[in-house]
């Protein structure tokens, strides 16, 4: 089949019972694989019975493939042999250089946290930076995993520093860059998956709420004091904070993630228009998930005060709930957090353990575990196992009927 390809002509392409070809009239030897499964491949075919895989449809659009397939075409006008220098190119390639020009800007394109995720990979698979992509073999990398493993580091850090690497192999095969997967055959290590999370007791959670107050009253008072410097010296004032609810944004972000379970990237992105008083609901989008997915989070009597408190005190064109003293989205919020908890004299706590606080809170009043999932936003089930030992109360009844 030949026609003047396009990205909407090639993802209605339809699997058949045999594989069969589509090949692009615009420029002469580029050409898809469509298999009964209805996976599909690029190929660039130089001459007459060889040719050069470019890579699956999902990772190139079109235009991305027409432009390799005329690389290398290129290549094998000027006398060389595309396949040849291919090899070459595999051969002197290294991680870093694969990372640089291919996956990072991948990555950035597909991840909500590009940036942190590839300072992370940088950091965690530093050894193999200036290794040839062909000489990451299992031998080497299970020496890596286990010298973090003898390094302090636990089996799940281990696994998931190998998840990273073994995910960009597996990009560097799709993409051609690889003949086959090195590390097919190995599997993560064993790790205890209902690990105890951390979340606040009760009296825990009694002491960052009144450290919270505290805080507030704290700013409010600075503020008073200010003013009334101000005002002896014919200053213009700042906003009396009496006026408003909440002194400043850390006792709503905080109460807010106890009480959705939002990571706190997505606190930080979170939008005015993602806020549903109507429905008492937060959407969090899916270009803002770590799973990509969107949900709706609905807002228990103390989030729908708070967001409706907060609302009244932000500017009424502010783009996201929370923002900082010059009106931008915030990217951290590692002081005030930190000084917060050692005022509660509170330690071994992450802001992302005030998921955790939420979800185990869910589980301790009988929450179903599936219910937890959708409201997290797990991917997996597996990662909301962990608070099955908090909703034990079906076992204890199972063991009852044994009297």
């Amino acid at each position: 089949m030949k026609i003047a390809m396009t990205q909407t002509l090639i993802e209605k392409a339809k699997a058949k019972s045999k594989p069969y070809e589509i090949r692009d009239v615009r420029l002469i030897g580029l050409l898809v694989r469509v298999q009964p499964t209805g996976k599909k491949t690029y190929y660039c075919e130089y001459r007459r019975g060889a040719r050069i895989k470019i890579g699956q449809f999902q990772a190139f659009s079109v235009k991305e493939a027409r432009n390799r397939a005329k690389e290398i075409l290129a290549d094998y006008y000027q006398g060389g042999d595309p396949a040849l220098i291919l090899r070459q190119k595999r051969t002197a390639s290294t991680y870093l250089d694969f990372l640089e020009k291919h996956y990072f800007p991948w990555m950035m394109a597909n991840y909500t946290s590009g940036e942190k995720s590839k300072k992370a990979m940088l950091a965690s698979c530093s050894k193999f930076m200036n290794m040839p992509l062909t000489k990451i073999v299992p031998y080497t990398v299970e020496k890596w995993r286990t010298g973090k493993i003898q390094n302090g580091n636990t089996s799940t850090t281990a696994n998931r520093h190998f998840a990273v690497l073994r995910a960009s192999l597996t990009k560097a095969v799709e993409w051609g860059f690889l003949p086959e997967h090195p590390l097919r055959n190995m599997k993560l290590l064993k790790t205890d998956k209902n690990l105890i999370v951390r979340y606040f007791s009760d009296d825990e959670e009694k002491r960052i709420r009144a450290e919270l107050e505290k805080r507030e009253a704290h700013i409010r008072a600075k503020r008073k004091s200010a003013n009334e410097w101000r005002r002896i010296r014919r200053y213009p004032l700042y906003h009396d904070l009496e006026d408003y609810v909440f002194a400043d944004y850390l006792k709503p972000m905080v109460l807010l993630s106890m009480n959705t379970g939002m990571r706190q990237g997505e606190v930080f992105k979170l939008k005015w228009s993602n806020v549903h008083f109507d429905l008492n609901q937060v959407t969090i989008e899916g270009s803002n998930a770590k799973s990509g997915k969107t949900r709706h989070i609905p807002l228990n009597k103390e989030a729908l005060s708070i967001m409706h408190d907060w609302r009244k005190q932000c500017p009424s064109r502010a783009k996201h709930v929370f923002t900082n003293e010059y009106g931008q989205q915030f990217d951290n919020i590692r002081k005030s957090w930190k000084s917060l908890l050692i005022a509660a004299q509170i330690n071994d706590f992450r802001w992302h353990d005030l998921r955790h606080h939420f979800a185990s809170k869910l589980a301790m009043k009988g929450a179903n575990l599936n219910t937890i999932r959708e409201l997290l936003g797990h991917s997996t089930y597996d990662m909301t196992l962990r608070y099955a030992h908090l909703s034990a109360g079906h076992k204890a009844e199972a063991v009852e009927l044994l009297c």
